[in-house]
């Protein structure tokens, strides 16, 4: 029977003879590789932990400004309506506290802001609804008959 033939397993490059100049270089550069991307990864992960910190600094900063923007227009809606002021004047002040609890919540669920057009159409759409209810109430007032207080 023949001698059988061992192959090499594969993936394992062939080491460096140490006893000639030729083989010491290539030993060199091959550590030298090595420790290279060690460093490369290293850095590599250090720039992604401090982007990481970043992003949970900035996330941080504006959830502050917008749980500040809709604390202050909370007590702006609480002033207003404590005055007593007319009904533009509470349907703004209760639009603006809407679009702050909205940007706050949108922010919470990590959803992008909205856009400006996105916003307008937000903000009409409840000015709308109550001016049909106050010409409602006006209409529905208008046709009912005073009520006497001698009767």
């Amino acid at each position: 029977m023949p001698a059988r033939k061992r192959h090499k397993p594969g993936g394992v490059e062939e080491v460096p003879d140490l006893s000639t100049r030729s083989g010491r270089k290539v030993a060199q550069k091959s550590a030298a590789q090595i420790f290279a991307e060690r460093q490369q990864a290293v850095r590599d992960e250090q720039r992604e932990a401090s982007r990481v910190r970043r992003e949970a600094q900035q996330r941080e900063d504006r959830r502050r400004e917008l749980t500040k923007a809709k604390d202050a227009a909370a007590s702006r809606l609480k002033e207003v309506r404590r005055r007593g002021a007319s009904g533009a004047t509470r349907t703004d002040a209760e639009a603006a506290y809407r679009a702050a609890l909205d940007a706050l919540i949108r922010d919470e669920q990590g959803l992008p802001p909205l856009t400006e057009e996105e916003q307008a159409a937000a903000t009409a759409a409840p000015r709308e609804l109550e001016a049909a209810e106050e010409a409602e109430v006006e209409a529905a007032t208008e046709g009912e008959p005073e009520d006497d207080a001698t009767s």
